[in-house]
């Protein structure tokens, strides 16, 4: 089976060289059993162990602490005289791994590197008794970018077109890369969806994947005790997708004490199956300051929610799929510690789509199907006139106005 790489590897590899251990949290069957593979294959596969803690034997070995697991490591490993990698894949299901962590960092790094998955960034703070400053680095998997995707559909031949300005895209490719695009909005970017060619296919997949893998472990990992709460509020969160959502109402809606919604929306948040989006402000008197957004971390599975996976010019909610489709890519694009995306919206019901601060520069973004409708960016910038705006278009963009398609890097330059 064909590996394809993935654009996180390249961020992975500098980090291998270090002492700290590597985290990788990221939803369930996005990739990160391959990941490991793949970095297992570029730095030292003579000299590695992979471990799959959904083995019993492997969950018991490495909750005895570290004296059981230096004598594993040290017999399974290959070259006693050299660095060996120790690739643990799901370690969200030991109940305790932060003292043998913290002692291989702080004592045996020399001998051993740590590199593990996880498919919540919530372990650390409710699995681990540490939490491991100083001695973790945090990497993040997400389904596939559109970039990833056009290299799963083996298009290689257009990957190249995503970096160039909308006036120079040859206009043979442009209807390619469109359809190629309402594709990742019906289906989604999970890998095993992508590589699947039959539409049947990709949507009894989804379906699998919601009910088998993803709300089925978040019920199991976090003890869910309202499961049928936790599917409606799904339900809930995927009809009003991209739009402003009162969690009062939501508790009402749902029927969940306040709290309890408060720690449904964490989970899923940090089980990477949604993403809340707060609103921009520093002017306190006229910015709204609460009613978050949410959206889900991948459109197929938000599809597979609502039951609809019509093509997406027939749809009434393709303005709300196009929202997902950019704030997805976005995500690929900004710095995990220092970038940040909010949306923006005024008393007065002045709003744009996407704030984004990535590493102290200001870009506001707003999703058009097509560029031919008007654009409020100057209510913004009068406010923040250091704030480079944006907007992104599935198809004819505005060209004098400098739109730019969806499928570009819309935090860069193009050439």
């Amino acid at each position: 089976m064909k590996l394809y790489s993935r654009e996180l590897l390249g961020k992975l590899l500098p980090a291998m060289q270090t002492a700290e251990a590597i985290f990788i949290f990221g939803a369930r069957q996005c990739g990160k059993t391959t990941l490991l593979k793949q970095l297992m294959a570029e730095t030292a596969y003579h000299n590695s162990i992979y471990v799959d803690i959904e083995y019993p034997l492997m969950l018991e070995t490495f909750s005895r602490g570290i004296d059981e697991v230096l004598r594993f490591l040290r017999l399974q490993r290959k070259d006693k005289h050299s660095r060996c990698f120790v690739f643990i894949d799901e370690v969200q299901y030991i109940k305790d791994l932060s003292q043998t962590i913290k002692l291989l960092v702080d004592h045996h790094s020399e001998e051993f590197k740590l590199v593990m998955t996880g498919s919540s960034s919530a372990l650390i703070k409710y699995q681990f008794k540490e939490s491991l400053v100083g001695r973790k680095i945090v990497f993040e998997l997400y389904p596939l970018s559109f970039n990833e995707f056009l290299h799963f559909k083996q298009r290689e031949d257009i990957v190249r077109l995503t970096t160039l300005v909308a006036d120079r895209i040859p206009v043979a490719y442009i209807k390619q890369l469109q359809d190629l695009a309402s594709e990742y909005m019906v289906y989604g970017a999970y890998p095993k969806v992508v590589l699947s060619a039959n539409i049947e296919e990709k949507s009894r997949i989804l379906a699998d994947l919601l009910s088998s893998y993803i709300l089925k472990d978040i019920k199991d990992l976090f003890r869910i005790e309202k499961p049928e709460a936790l599917n409606h509020l799904c339900r809930i969160l995927a009809t009003n997708t991209g739009k402003e959502s009162s969690l009062a109402g939501l508790s009402n809606e749902v029927g969940l004490h306040a709290r309890t919604l408060s720690d449904y929306l964490r989970i899923l948040e940090e089980c990477y199956v949604i993403r809340r989006l707060q609103p921009y402000y520093k002017n306190l008197a006229n910015e709204l300051r609460k009613s978050p957004k949410f959206y889900f971390v991948d459109p197929g599975i938000r599809n597979a929610l609502v039951a609809n996976f019509q093509d997406l010019d027939q749809r009434g909610d393709k303005g709300e799929l196009l929202e997902q489709f950019v704030l997805i890519n976005l995500m690929h694009q900004i710095d995990l510690y220092f970038g940040k995306i909010n949306y923006w919206k005024t008393r007065n019901k002045q709003e744009i789509d996407f704030i984004v601060n990535n590493n102290n520069q200001l870009f506001a973004i707003e999703c058009k199907v097509s560029g031919d409708r008007f654009v409020p960016f100057a209510a913004f910038q009068n406010t923040y006139p250091e704030a480079v705006c944006k907007v992104a278009c599935l198809r004819e963009p505005n060209i004098e106005r400098g739109d730019r398609y969806v499928w570009q890097n819309l935090l860069g330059e193009h050439a």
